[in-house]
């Protein structure tokens, strides 16, 4: 009888193991639809795509090939709701899942009460030619947060990704996600690189993000698409909170992120976020509830961390930026060091090293340092931003915005590069301009500060034992952020502590060629490998963020 039971559970495992080989065989991609699905709206970002990011059907076997030799591969669930979906785009935001390179998904889709017959039909429609594909249906609308726990109920993999209703996945993104987690099954949270779907169902609008940047977290919800998580992650902070309906997304990578999970960044373009009338991709007034929701969620993560302050969306930028602001500390806790209008570069490690020493064993109720050039007009105000962030215990330095004497930018954070001295993104700009990503008016996490205008915390000195002597002068500061970067510390810059060059005064950082060779040599490995807070993908040749079309910088698959 036991033998029995044990053949039959093997003939319903190879049955079923047959029927879902029938299933994926029969959805291949063709080189036409590949070639549709890489066109752009944008003559630059099209070359950029066929010479970096094109899928060739011999790509995608291989990549299908080596999918199947995984060992252990995880269970990816994708996660849908819907509602009205127009069937055209319904079906090629399911096809974009079918087609997939990688085999061991299943598409969770919960219809949030549809009212449009065409939309029910199409699912059903999808449900009977793809069990992979698993469907609820809801008498009625809840809303998207409702819908999608609901689509979390249904989930059974170990990983859940997040997918939006009329939008496309890239054909390799699943296996993207799932070879890293094969190499290290303790990623907690996975994210990529997106573009956008035009009207015209054409690409555009690349956004090519930095690594795992906590503070830049605080300013916008940057990781969105594709966003993939541990399913036991999403279940342990309870999913998706409806009050923050709009916002839904954020709220959750807010909740996950106070988990301290392991991150990991994929700098690949695999989602395509759709353009359509009713969505904020269009039209960011569309959806006007989903940015209260945003400065909601982050007042409730400010609340949960044990942090005072403010939240606010950015009126002078598109929607979906914010500034928080904390609450200043006491000014017995900061002090304030102006360094000499005529310090020699060569002088620079020493001076600051003496400074640092001395104002820490003199005053022992200053806990940070701040250091600003006498030729840049100082403000109060911006001290107090500046110091507001040591409250976050991972922050060792944070660095200013610095602007000329006609309102042009200086410094809007630094970029490194394989040759030792730094990129100054935007330098030369009007300060209005907000470049990529909203890059010089946003806080955001970089690698270093200014060596102009920073401010560094007493236990971070005390922690990395002071300046590395072979640094005469500022790298010695870019170097000591990164010795911070290795044990955890980050740099924070922020476009809210100011500083304007005093008029007919010059501040060049006259960078030590010395220098600039021990640092590219002392840090080759981290160089080689780019600037985490800059994505790859973007120039170094120039400061305006735009694509590297370096033709030796290949994407290689």
């Amino acid at each position: 009888m036991i033998f029995n039971r044990i053949k039959d559970r093997y003939k319903t495992i190879k049955n079923y193991l047959t029927d879902t080989k029938e299933i994926i065989d029969r959805y291949t991609p063709d080189d036409k639809l590949l070639q549709k699905w890489a066109s752009s709206e944008w003559i630059e970002y099209q070359a950029w795509i066929f010479h970096k990011e094109f899928m060739t059907l011999d790509k995608w076997k291989l990549m299908r090939n080596e999918s199947i030799s995984l060992i252990n591969p995880p269970l990816i669930s994708v996660i849908t709701p819907s509602y009205n979906t127009d069937p055209k785009m319904l079906r090629e935001c399911v096809y974009s899942v079918q087609l997939q390179a990688y085999h061991n998904w299943e598409m969770c889709i919960a219809d949030d009460g549809s009212t449009n017959e065409a939309t029910i039909a199409t699912l059903n429609e999808i449900a009977l030619e793809d069990s992979r594909v698993k469907i609820s249906f809801s008498d009625k609308n809840g809303g998207i947060c409702h819908a999608t726990n609901r689509a979390l109920k249904m989930a059974k993999g170990d990983y859940v990704a997040f997918l939006d209703h009329d939008d496309r996945l890239a054909v390799n993104a699943l296996f993207c996600v799932a070879k890293p987690i094969c190499d290290n099954s303790n990623i907690d949270v996975i994210y990529s690189d997106r573009d956008m779907l035009s009207l015209n169902g054409l690409r555009f609008m690349h956004l090519f993000k930095p690594e795992w940047s906590p503070e830049l977290l605080f300013s916008m919800n940057y990781i969105c698409h594709l966003l993939v998580y541990k399913k036991e992650l999403v279940d342990r902070v309870g999913g998706i909170h409806y009050e923050f309906e709009g916002s839904q997304d954020y709220d959750l990578i807010l909740r996950v992120m106070e988990l301290n999970p392991l991150v990991h960044h994929i700098s690949k373009i695999l989602y395509h976020w759709r353009q359509n009338e009713q969505s904020v991709a269009l039209n960011h007034d569309a959806k006007a509830y989903a940015y209260k929701a945003g400065v909601l969620a982050l007042e409730h993560a400010l609340k949960r961390r044990g942090l005072k302050g403010e939240v606010r969306e950015l009126s002078d930028l598109w929607r979906g930026h914010y500034r928080v602001q904390l609450s200043h500390l006491p000014d017995e806790s900061f002090c304030v060091v102006e360094l000499d209008a005529d310090l020699k570069n060569s002088q620079f490690a020493d001076y600051l090293s003496r400074k640092i020493e001395a104002v820490f064993n003199k005053n022992k109720t200053c806990n940070h340092i701040i250091f600003i050039s006498k030729k840049l007009d100082a403000d109060n105000f911006a001290f107090k931003e500046m110091v507001s962030w040591f409250q976050i215990s991972d922050v060792g330095l944070v660095t200013a915005k610095v602007v000329d004497s006609t309102a042009n930018i200086l410094h809007a954070g630094m970029v490194h590069k394989k040759d030792g001295y730094p990129l100054f993104i935007f330098k030369g700009e009007p300060e209005s301009t907000p470049g990529y990503m909203a890059a010089t008016h946003v806080l955001r996490n970089v690698s270093s500060p200014y060596p102009y205008s920073f401010a560094i915390k007493k236990s971070l000195w005390s922690q990395i034992k002071g300046f590395d002597r072979a640094f005469k002068g500022p790298h010695a500061i870019l170097d000591l952020s990164l010795r911070a970067s290795n044990v955890g510390i980050r740099t924070v810059y922020t476009p809210f502590a100011r500083f304007k060059l005093k008029e007919n005064l010059s501040l060049e950082s006259l960078w030590l060629e010395s220098d600039a060779l021990y640092f590219a040599q002392k840090w080759q490995d981290y160089l080689t490998k780019g600037d985490p807070y800059y994505n790859k993908h973007l120039t170094l040749k120039l400061n305006d963020m735009g694509l590297n079309a370096d033709a030796n910088d290949l994407v290689h698959y």
